[in-house]
């Protein structure tokens, strides 16, 4: 299991049965990505899932939280940094083309920020902030779940992944945060 051709394997055994599935629901949105409104919302949804609001959220827990926000503050940035560190190793050995790459019918909103799908980087980091955040102060976990949802829809719906490649950055992001927020808690 701890085999990286096992994994590589069973990665390209799942895209063979699930892309052209995950390319035909790509395309019901199609009609949508032509509508200014939603293709506003989620170019927005994306560019926060940049990093400004984990930006804004980790100033504004700084400046007006004791010694409970500064612990999430750093298991939320250990998160980030670890979620980035991990998609940008598993995309470059995976390799996973972008669904526009694929099937050229399929429209791409925005420019990605790198070559590779698998997995989605920015719904890794805001399931990563929203794992930290809602281990250590339980109140932001239903103000932050939205958020890494929403981002999470915005990278499928801008063209830019396939629903696999947000589903299992939100499972891995949310795994890293939550372990970010213990380790944090058991050096702290």
């Amino acid at each position: 299991m701890n085999n990286p051709t096992y994994w590589k394997s069973l990665f390209d055994f799942c895209c063979q049965h699930l892309t052209a599935r995950e390319a035909l629901l790509l395309r019901r949105l199609g009609p949508l990505q032509c509508r200014q409104m939603p293709s506003t919302v989620f170019r927005i949804a994306s560019r926060l899932g940049d990093g400004p609001l984990w930006g804004a959220t980790g100033a504004a827990l700084l400046a007006f939280g004791g010694p409970r926000e500064r612990l999430a503050v750093a298991a939320a940035a250990a998160a980030v940094v670890l979620s980035v560190i991990i998609f940008m190793a598993v995309k470059n050995v995976l390799r996973r083309p972008r669904p526009f790459e694929v099937w050229r019918d399929l429209a791409c909103l925005m420019p990605p920020p790198d070559k590779f799908s698998f997995p989605s980087g920015h719904t890794m980091t805001a399931f990563a902030v929203h794992g930290a955040l809602s281990s250590l102060i339980p109140e932001l976990g239903p103000l932050f779940l939205p958020f890494a949802l929403l981002i999470g829809f915005s990278r499928v719906f801008l063209g830019c992944h396939y629903p696999s490649d947000v589903l299992v950055g939100g499972l891995i992001g949310f795994a890293i945060g939550r372990a970010a927020a213990a380790m944090t808690v058991w050096v702290g």
